[in-house]
């Protein structure tokens, strides 16, 4: 079946100023394979760095904290290329298949001959 995969922004970070730029993005990404939900669901984290170098209230495009919201941040470029650069949604994924066709194991109990 189909893995789907959710990014949800769980914290922000900012420079310790008045001005609140966001200095680092804390994205959740929840893994879920739809034939099996309730089983077949992963979740993990990843930090991305924003650079703030330069940055200002006055900077063109500049918004301020307080009218941010997620799909903003999500669409932000340095955020957007670190998210499909992650190897989260991948490793999600392969945790999902081997939970759903695990590997035969490599060593087995065997009784004993006599």
């Amino acid at each position: 079946m189909a893995i789907t995969h959710t990014e949800t922004i769980t914290a922000l970070t900012i420079v310790n100023t008045s001005d609140n730029i966001i200095s680092e993005v804390e994205v959740t990404i929840k893994s879920v394979d739809d034939s099996n939900p309730s089983v077949l669901t992963i979740e993990g984290t990843e930090s991305i760095g924003v650079t703030t170098s330069g940055i200002t209230t006055s900077t063109s495009g500049f918004v301020a904290y307080e009218n941010l919201n997620q799909s903003a941040i999500l669409n932000w470029t340095q955020v957007a290329t670190a998210i499909s650069e992650s190897n989260l949604k991948t490793n999600n994924a392969a945790w999902i298949e081997s939970v759903k066709n695990p590997p035969a194991p490599s060593h087995v109990d065997k009784d004993l001959p006599w």
